[in-house]
């Protein structure tokens, strides 16, 4: 047996870097999920049997659209190809057109040494296996490319052939699954869509196990700004993608992160983007399929300047750029005018933990517009008071305001948001510690986009894993916090701890939000006397349709403090929130995907 000295150094250092609880943070995270049991549960629990699939096929809707389906085809191995011809032709919905737009035969002038006897072979063999499907099936339709112009250009010729008053887009070696569009069509009997995505798994090469799935929340903008996380198989209304222009040749790479994101600016409205909650694709692990697909530092170089054209677009003052993660992304919004930011801190816990907050804030911190209000209950602690004097003494634009009305840490919250000057309020809890120093120019600068609510960013124990970074509803009881546990630098499902992701609610003990909207939505409601408070707030600014946001790279430590609520407490506002908010309890948190437990670990089937 032979040892990699270099591999053998490597591990070394990244167990002196990670330790103990780090390596046990990264394994708990790659075993925990759906991975390991995915592929079982699939087939017992999600997977259309015969009798629902005969069922489908005798279906007839009211709304029956044709649906075409569009695949650019390249030297296509004939076992990879003859499955994803098949996977449309045994659809339980019929009416369907399949577009194949074959590039394989075309070769550059002057390239012809190029290519291989093998790819001349593939090449051959793409058009024989395409006629034979096309004899016995007049739904689909095939145009052979005199010169191939690329994966966008081929895929702008099937739109162009396409009849349908729907265009699916499918890669020439994957499949769908057989109840595809029946679950598609399905959901337009309830609204005629603009656009609509499903969930996603890996294949393997022979398709017979399925690994990996992609179970995706409902539409977010700013977790799709940090990378494509719909990718595969958009339905999209033929008008719609007519009308951005189908696919633009100069993001090629990158060019579906450019459509997808085109289709989702020109929606009429959000609510006309549709999340179906099911796998009905399937993305085959291959080595071995002949095709021009560009390298992976050419598809993120070219996602990098589609996400740069969206903002531009948008008219959005940002700068998007890379991460040490391929296909992740990092936005940078800017703060025009600088504006002054209200920084509300309760003071409910000690002097220790105060002063991190406050240096931080003040030695640390990039962005400088703010004034600090510390709210206090009227404390008769007189080492408390002396810390106050000397903190107003040293700093002009730090306040501390005492009330004894003030009972519970809604009233603080509100009573501060009174006396604010600020046209953004960022709440705070005492025991918090800014981390990096461009922690609040981020936070503003999502802040102030204009569907925008709440903002919060993400929390860190003292050892470096995740306290919080976003609330799920509905999930181990009322809600709960997501990530927890998962170490700095590691990457949870889906790289959701790294990204900017969009929430139902995030935490009180730090969120922004415009003032503005503050009011418009009545402040914290004082009919809570724990942080579901928290959560009400944010649900009230989602029913205005604002988006509430946890920003990945706002980084803070969140020191542990005991402070308990009563059990008394506990019970009566869980009884309360559980009548005000009965909907999203039983409909399901709709940035959490259904197929997730709600008893257990987080992002387990």
């Amino acid at each position: 047996m032979k040892f990699d000295l270099k591999e053998i150094k490597k591990g070394i250092n990244y167990i002196k870097h990670q330790g103990a609880s780090g390596i046990w943070s990264n394994i708990k995270y790659k075993v925990s999920g759906p991975g390991l049991a995915y592929n079982g549960w699939y087939k017992e629990h999600h997977e259309a049997d015969e009798e629902e699939l005969a069922l489908q096929r005798e279906t007839h809707f009211d709304y029956e659209p044709l649906i075409s389906i569009i695949v650019p085809v390249y030297m296509t191995p004939e076992f990879f190809l003859r499955s994803m011809i098949e996977s449309v032709i045994n659809q339980t919905y019929a009416n369907w057109q399949l577009v194949l737009v074959d590039g394989s035969r075309a070769v550059d002038e002057g390239d012809e040494d190029k290519v291989s006897a093998y790819e001349r072979l593939h090449s051959i063999e793409t058009e024989k296996v395409i006629q034979q499907y096309m004899e016995e099936d007049d739904r689909i339709e095939y145009r052979l490319m005199e010169e191939n112009l690329g994966i966008a250009e081929n895929s702008n010729v099937a739109i162009a052939m396409a009849r349908g008053e729907y265009i699916a887009m499918l890669s020439h070696d994957d499949m769908i699954t057989e109840d595809a569009l029946f679950t598609i069509v399905k959901e337009l009997q309830e609204q005629q869509y603009e656009f609509l995505y499903a969930d996603v798994d890996k294949m393997s090469e022979d398709g017979t196990k399925y690994t990996a799935p992609a179970f995706k929340p409902d539409f977010s903008p700013d977790l799709l700004r940090s990378y494509n996380y719909i990718k595969h198989f958009p339905i999209v209304k033929a008008s719609l993608a007519r009308a951005v222009g189908g696919y633009h040749r100069e993001f090629e790479g990158g060019q579906d992160y450019d459509f997808i994101l085109r289709c989702c600016e020109n929606v009429e409205t959000p609510a006309n983007i549709k999340h179906i909650p099911r796998v009905l694709y399937h993305w085959r692990k291959n080595n071995r399929s002949a095709g021009i697909t560009p390298k992976k530092e050419n598809i993120n170089a070219m996602s990098k300047k589609a996400l740069s054209a969206h903002l531009e677009r948008m008219k959005v003052y940002a700068t998007a750029s890379h991460t040490d993660t391929l296909g992740l992304y990092k936005v940078v919004y800017e703060t025009p005018g600088n504006p002054l930011l209200s920084i509300i801190i309760s003071a409910v816990g000690s002097i220790e933990h105060m002063d991190k907050l406050l240096k931080s804030l003040f030695e640390r911190t990039r962005y400088s517009n703010f004034e600090v209000l510390i709210i206090d209950d009227q404390t008769d602690d007189t080492e408390k008071l002396s810390f106050y004097r000397h903190m107003e003494a040293q700093r002009r634009n730090i306040h501390v305001v005492t009330n004894g009305s003030l009972d519970s840490i809604s009233a603080k919250r509100n009573y501060g948001a009174s006396i604010a000057k600020g046209e953004y309020l960022l709440f705070l809890d005492s025991n918090l510690e800014m981390m990096t120093p461009t922690t609040l120019g981020d936070m503003l600068g999502v802040c102030i986009q204009e569907r925008t609510g709440a903002v919060s960013g993400t929390m860190y124990n003292d050892n470096n894993t995740v306290h919080h970074k976003g609330i799920v509803i509905g999930v181990n009881g009322v809600a709960t916090y997501l990530h927890q546990g998962v170490r700095k630098g590691d990457t949870s499902y889906l790289m959701l701890n790294r990204a900017n992701t969009n929430h139902s609610a995030v935490s009180g003990c730090c969120m922004m939000v415009k003032k503005e909207l503050y009011d418009k939505v009545g402040g914290f409601s004082d009919k809570f006397r724990t942080n579901l408070t928290d959560i009400d707030f944010c649900l009230k600014l989602r029913e205005l349709n604002y988006y509430v946001t946890a920003v990945a790279d706002a980084n803070w430590y969140y020191h542990s403090v005991k402070n308990t609520p009563a059990e008394t407490a506990i019970r009566i506002d869980t009884n309360l929130f559980e009548i005000l908010w009965s909907n999203i309890l039983t409909s399901g948190d709709p940035f959490y995907n259904p197929n997730f437990t709600k008893e257990g670990n987080i992002f387990a089937l």
